[in-house]
């Protein structure tokens, strides 16, 4: 499996991945809106094949209660991996990456928030696996969930 940033060229399979394994997403605009600027896209390919795909961003602030370090912020929009691939670490190695990239531009601090409905105890049981802990600070059901990069590591120890 290789991880990669996308490019525009990889619209086209990134659209069909949605509407297979996320077909609530609204798909209008795609490919051409694929890499708006600030956003981070990349992509899992197995054997030339786009089978999952993560969006997100490097420069947000998460301005819900509990934030642990200042921004930037990083958000993860969305990751979506072909439902025939599930369970091999698709995911898990498209949010290492991205957490790398949010490491690599000094983003401290990096969150997402899980999406209710069916499936939602898999979600959340992936999320942890993948480093990520609801924020304590919040009554809600699906909680923000955040991870520590890495980056500055000494610093967010200290606070």
């Amino acid at each position: 499996m290789i991880v990669r940033n996308a490019t525009g060229r990889d619209g086209p399979a990134i659209t069909d991945l949605m509407i297979r394994a996320a077909p609530h997403f609204d798909t209008k605009g795609y490919p051409e809106q694929l890499l708006p600027p600030g956003m981070v896209v990349l992509v899992a390919e197995e054997e030339g094949r786009v089978v999952g795909w993560l969006e997100a961003v490097l420069d947000w602030a998460y301005t819900g209660p509990g934030a642990p370090a200042p921004p930037p912020h990083g958000y993860v929009l969305a990751v979506v991996v072909d439902p025939e691939r599930r369970r091999r670490g698709i995911g898990c190695a498209l949010l290492e990456r991205y957490v790398r990239q949010a490491r690599e531009a000094g983003t401290r601090w990096v969150f997402l928030l899980p999406e209710g409905g069916e499936g939602v105890e898999g979600r959340l049981a992936f999320f942890r696996a993948a480093g990520f802990t609801p924020l304590p600070v919040t009554d809600d059901p699906l909680p923000p969930m955040g991870r520590w990069t890495g980056a500055d590591e000494t610093a967010h120890r200290q606070s």
